[in-house]
């Protein structure tokens, strides 16, 4: 009986050490494979350097985008359905549609545990905590300048100036003047 004991003692050791040299040739080998990814990088930067330019269009389209976005931006939003080619409501909007996943607060909140930091939902301002969705709301604006929000679990396109569709081509299309300041490149 204490044969079957030590037996299985000394199996169980020798499967350990072997797993755990397994481990060191697993780190081995992932370390000499980060060397030879580390020395193609530097003869792929020496022989293709990375460009730099003076100017980049689209860094100044992003800050154009993100300016007209933190500012109160005259815009135009249609709102459609799924393989439905005409809108099903069109308004005077301000600002870009807001993704109903967008939060003031950050969604997670990082708890202490046993087993170390873990992040669990966080409680939003409006008592509720926020899930994925496809919903979009848009701040529109009625006859008498007033905005009014309007939530849409639908696809909404907007446009920054005045706008209309146009049901013979299908087309959302700008009848004025846009009303944000975006870099053509010129």
């Amino acid at each position: 009986m204490n044969k079957k004991i030590v037996s299985a003692i000394v199996g169980s050791l020798l499967l350990l050490s072997a797993c755990d040299m397994g481990g060191d040739k697993e780190t081995s080998s992932r370390r000499s494979e980060e060397k030879a990814s580390g020395i193609a990088l530097d003869q792929f930067l020496k022989a293709q350097p990375i460009p730099q330019f003076n100017y980049s269009q689209i860094r100044q389209n992003l800050i154009d985008i993100q300016t007209a976005q933190a500012n109160a931006t005259a815009t135009t939003s249609f709102f459609f359905n799924s393989a439905v080619e005409d809108p099903i409501h069109t308004c005077p909007s301000i600002g870009f549609p807001l993704p109903g996943t967008f939060q003031l607060t950050n969604p997670q909140q990082i708890v202490g545990s046993t087993n170390g930091n873990v992040g669990i939902p966080q409680l939003e301002a409006t008592g509720v905590y926020t899930g994925d969705t496809a919903a979009t709301t848009v701040i529109c604006v009625d006859d008498q300048g007033r905005g009014y929000g309007f939530y849409w679990e639908g696809f909404v396109s907007t446009v920054v100036g005045p706008a209309e569709w146009n049901a013979d081509t299908n087309t959302v299309v700008l009848v004025g003047a846009p009303t944000a300041e975006f870099s053509t490149g010129d």
